[in-house]
């Protein structure tokens, strides 16, 4: 069996131990190293190339936030899962937006801990049941009630400037389809549908699958599932 290689980043020496403890409990998971801020973290990731980060939002020096965006741009096929105190929907947003595909509570108890990692790991999009309904509500308020907190619209963006294909598309990512179960569903080449997502993503001017996805939400093509958590395959 091939181990889940993780990094644990956080500045709290007895939470981040302790969660070390939990997960080398599991056969199918190491933790590779553990550090206190996002330097060491951006240091740690180029030297052991880690499947998974666990990622602080709040520490010392560079943010989870900072660290979260350089590592996804850097290292796009690594996986971030944000672990944090923080219930603010503003800061779920925003790590949603760098390219985080996780965000846990650490109020969550240890066996949702590890499911979120496996399920970030497989590619999928987990935000903690406690937050997902209040994220959903937020993310499909009618625009007059909402236009503050929906992503800011510039010049191009929004569904109406989506063609009838990408429209479609965008839902069937929406609804968990990876690039090759959308192309067999819409009778495509796999490079086609790579494609119209490129022009998706600019359209929307999101950085990457996560912000689509988030926005998608606002347009009302995100459903909650597995009892209320936002659960998607980008």
């Amino acid at each position: 069996m091939t181990s889940i290689r993780v990094l644990l980043v956080d500045d709290h020496d007895l939470f981040r131990r302790g969660l070390a403890e939990v997960l080398e409990d599991e056969p199918d998971i190491e933790v590779v190293a553990q550090v206190a801020d996002g330097n060491r973290a951006v240091e740690a990731a180029a030297r052991l190339l880690p499947d998974v980060v666990f990622m602080d939002l709040n520490m010392a020096g560079q943010s989870g936030i900072e660290t979260t965006a350089y590592i996804t741009q850097r290292w796009p096929d690594m996986k971030v899962l944000v672990l944090t105190v923080s219930e603010e929907i503003s800061d779920l947003s925003r790590a949603l937006s760098v390219g985080a595909l996780g965000y846990v509570l650490k109020t969550a108890s240890p066996q949702e801990i590890i499911d979120a990692l496996r399920q970030v790991h497989h590619g999928w999009v987990m935000v903690s049941p406690a937050m997902a309904p209040r994220f959903l509500k937020e993310l499909t308020q009618p625009e007059a009630d909402s236009s503050r907190r929906r992503p800011p619209k510039g010049p191009g963006r929004g569904e109406s400037h989506l063609t009838l294909r990408e429209q479609e598309i965008l839902q069937l990512v929406a609804q968990g389809l990876s690039n090759a179960e959308i192309a067999y569903s819409l009778v495509l080449s796999e490079n086609t549908v790579k494609a119209h997502i490129k022009n998706i993503l600019g359209k929307l001017q999101s950085k990457n699958r996560s912000e689509a996805v988030a926005y998608a939400a606002g347009m009302g093509f995100l459903k909650p599932t597995h009892g209320g958590e936002a659960l998607l395959r980008p």
